[in-house]
């Protein structure tokens, strides 16, 4: 099994690794160090990928909101110089 459960995957985009190699131990029924090797080898295969730009806006609902108020007020602020 190279690939992990879904869950797992999840808890290591997050940053819980240790969280991720509990819930994998106990997927598999193995102990922590084969858990932690498969997490590992993972991780190796596929590194986490850090947001920039329009990734983060789309990460956080949050992010989108403030955002698109910075938009409007600028556009105003524009509108309003124009006149």
């Amino acid at each position: 099994m190279n690939e992990l459960p879904p869950a797992v995957r999840q808890l290591l985009h997050a940053g819980q690794r240790q969280a991720a190699i509990d819930l994998l131990s106990e997927y598999l029924r193995a102990n922590q160090q084969e858990a932690e090797r498969r997490i590992a080898q993972y991780q190796e295969n596929d590194p986490p990928v850090h947001l920039r730009g329009a990734g983060v806006v789309r990460a956080s609902r949050l992010n989108a909101m403030i955002w698109l108020i910075l938009i409007i007020l600028m556009a105003l602020a524009g509108l309003i110089f124009a006149l």
